[in-house]
């Protein structure tokens, strides 16, 4: 592990401008809390040599606080939703619902295959871009009109909710190994959850794929929303 000049971590450099002391887990655990300093870590390729920078740790914050506030904004949409009676089947879900779906189970492959290599920088890549691009820029911020001013029971608010829960369920699954608190938190509020702690549950890759003509039609509309 080295300074943010590469240099190994030495007492000479502390308290001389080079960064605050002590140099320990505890300290940076204390200032921001455990699961970004986990979140940090998982962020780090450690086959070179680890940065500690309060640059670097400043901006793993900013993507803790995207993940957050991404399954909030999830959890605050299914208050009404019973996932028993209110799901809708796959075939019955809105073109936007579907795609994002096909674009979650994209990321669940992904994310297991890092995994099962130890590669936890791949998991934060991987989860943190989805979250911030095709989950919060793009699907969060077009489903707010149908959540908000269709009728509660109407079919394409039960859609977008039936989404919501699988992909706040996923998330919750997937980020368990290195977000262990707020996953844990988070998991208290999925509706028709199916074990008491996330850390019980049993993660499978979701299997859902959308055509490629769906595909296609998608892209083009997204680079017309892009243009436009």
């Amino acid at each position: 592990m080295v300074d943010a000049d590469r240099e190994k971590i030495s007492k000479s450099k502390q308290g001389q401008g080079g960064y605050e002391k002590p140099q320990t887990a505890e300290a940076y655990v204390k200032r921001y809390g455990a699961d970004v300093v986990r979140l940090w870590v998982s962020s780090q390729d450690f086959r070179s040599d680890i940065v500690v920078s309060e640059e670097r740790i400043n901006k793993v914050a900013e993507t803790y606080r995207g993940i957050r506030n991404a399954l909030r904004y999830q959890l605050s949409n299914l208050y009404d939703f019973d996932p028993a009676k209110q799901s809708v089947p796959d075939d019955k879900l809105t073109g936007l619902d579907r795609w994002i779906l096909g674009e979650f189970a994209k990321v669940e492959k992904e994310v297991g295959e890092a995994y099962d290599k130890y590669e936890f920088h791949v998991v934060y890549q991987k989860l943190s871009q989805f979250i911030a691009v095709e989950l919060s820029s793009i699907y969060h911020d077009v489903i707010k009109d149908r959540l908000y001013t269709d009728a509660a029971n109407s079919h394409r608010r039960r859609s977008t909710q039936t989404a919501l829960h699988r992909l706040v369920t996923g998330l919750c699954k997937m980020l368990a190994p290195v977000l262990a608190f707020t996953a844990d938190e988070a998991w208290e509020f999925v509706p028709g959850k199916p074990t008491t702690s996330v850390h019980e549950a049993v993660w499978n890759i979701t299997n859902f794929a959308i055509s490629d003509a769906e595909q296609m039609t998608w892209a083009k509309l997204f680079l017309f929303r892009h243009l436009f």
